[in-house]
């Protein structure tokens, strides 16, 4: 009832106003993308995240795709879809490597940290291929730099016990 009630009220209102359905249809993509997101997990006792991210990424991909084909854009298959599924890999990675490994947890965050650094290089040649923007490699080696830095920081904070158990101490870990 919470989603069929904005539902029905946004598309009688799009209707009563256009004559026809011109923007009630992104409402209800979003609002079916906010089920899957937040309602679907709760169906399950323990929902599996390393099921669940997937599925929610497909579901945005899905949105992104109708929003594409609704507005006239050529852009999905070229921006949206590679992007999406990169960041659906590299999240989906991090949380089955948490959940099914006991240790080693600052390997991993340093290893999606390396991850994402090589992704910002891959997002900015994926905007260069569908917008034509001048140059590849002009604002992307920033984060490039930084999230090296960090995820190399996090691994060699793993690979020293000393420096990790005092941190460990420092923090509470």
């Amino acid at each position: 009832i919470f989603f069929l009630l904005p539902l029905s009220i946004c598309i009688v209102c799009d209707t009563q106003l256009n004559g026809t359905m011109q923007w009630s249809g992104y409402v209800a993509a979003a609002l079916l993308l906010l089920y899957v997101i937040a309602v679907l997990p709760n169906w399950f006792h323990k929902p599996n995240p390393v099921i669940f991210v997937p599925i929610d990424f497909c579901a945005v991909c899905l949105f992104l795709l109708y929003v594409n084909l609704a507005t006239g854009g050529n852009w999905f298959m070229s921006l949206a879809f590679p992007v999406t599924g990169g960041i659906c890999l590299i999240v989906t990675a991090v949380i089955a490597l948490r959940r099914y490994l006991k240790k080693g947890t600052l390997f991993i965050y340093g290893g999606a940290c390396l991850a994402l650094g090589g992704f910002m290089m891959l997002l900015e040649f994926f905007l260069h291929i569908t917008f034509g923007l001048p140059g590849v490699g002009t604002w992307s080696l920033y984060p490039l730099v930084v999230f090296s830095l960090m995820g190399l920081t996090l691994i060699l904070v793993g690979i020293c016990p000393p420096l990790r158990e005092s941190l460990e101490r420092k923090f509470f870990l």
